[in-house]
């Protein structure tokens, strides 16, 4: 099964909506590098799903080809809103091709995060997409909002509300809940919650064999200039051998392997960048959409100082 996650990150100037999520698929075997997490053609929108990936892999994939052939879809005239009931469409038409099935093996085991921006509104939008078994089809339920910025985990029912419980708790105690501030806004809390639950998970080898969540956290950011680009994270397996490495989208990359993506510090939430050195970073714009760096520390590397309050 899985723990995933969707919000909208609020910066100084802008906002991001940013998607985690674990990367362990289960079945007769347990795999730590099933990618969840995916963008979709048009570069403002995502999916990613939960369940049964018997389910989840083929209605998943085949949107994504729907959107990349749909020249209206694909060219993004077709707004975030529309989009999500083009998916459901499809994924409709493709449970009507379901045949064969027996007891409820005939019945979507899986669900569905779902989101991006929206051009005529203005604002980023994130659904839960499920099969609804009282209306025999597929729906979408709209994320919860505080104050205005969307929000949702999805997964393991025991892991959504542990989860839940955990980001409550995290913001109050740093003073930060909707009801402390003013102006409430999400910063990088919702990946904080599922870091320290996989963490939790790679603790002892029982919990690492056992449960249904696991591998490195994947993250995938969607920009408000309608783009959108993974980022990599910095993450250690205890009970993987070799398991310490710079993993994308839940597989480590091989050692000649140079990506061209920031690389998140899990625990200082700094990103650098393979590619950069500090008077590269200087010399371009391109940084405004990551964090605020410190360019005036003593490294050979790009560095980043976070500020939670902005």
């Amino acid at each position: 099964m899985t723990i995933t996650a969707a919000w909208v990150r609020t910066l100084k100037d802008c906002k991001e909506l940013v998607v985690v999520s674990d990367s362990r698929l289960n079945g007769g075997k347990k795999m730590d590098c099933g990618q969840k997490v995916h963008m979709l053609p048009r570069s403002d929108a995502f999916i990613c799903f939960a369940g049964d990936t018997s389910w989840a892999y083929p209605l998943m994939h085949q949107v994504i080809s729907a959107i990349s052939t749909y020249e209206r879809s694909s060219s993004r005239a077709q707004d975030i809103v529309e989009l999500k009931s083009h998916v459901l469409k499809v994924f409709e038409s493709l449970r009507e091709a379901v045949h064969t099935a027996s007891g409820e093996e005939g019945i979507p085991s899986a669900e569905f995060l779902f989101g991006g921006y929206s051009w005529i509104r203005k604002k980023f939008m994130i659904w839960r997409i499920h099969f609804q078994k009282g209306m025999n089809s597929f729906e979408a339920n709209p994320a919860k909002e505080w104050k205005g910025n969307p929000w949702i985990f999805a997964g393991d029912t025991e892991y959504v509300e542990q989860a839940r419980e955990d980001l409550s708790t995290m913001l109050k105690v740093r003073g930060r809940a909707p009801h402390q501030v003013e102006k409430f806004k999400l910063d990088w809390e919702p990946f904080e919650v599922i870091r320290d639950m996989l963490r939790k998970v790679d603790g002892n080898k029982k919990t690492h064999k056992e449960a249904s969540i696991g591998g490195a956290p994947q993250i995938l950011k969607i920009y408000e200039h309608l783009s959108s680009k993974y980022l990599a994270v910095d993450w250690k397996i205890n009970h993987q051998e070799n398991g310490d490495g710079v993993y994308v989208c839940g597989r480590k990359i091989l050692g000649y392997e140079n990506p061209s993506l920031w690389i998140l510090n899990p625990d200082t939430l700094i990103t650098r960048h393979l590619h950069y050195s500090e008077s590269e970073v200087e010399a371009t714009d391109e940084t405004t959409e990551e964090e605020p760096y410190d360019l005036t520390r003593k490294s050979t590397t790009l560095s980043a100082t976070r500020n939670p309050g902005k």
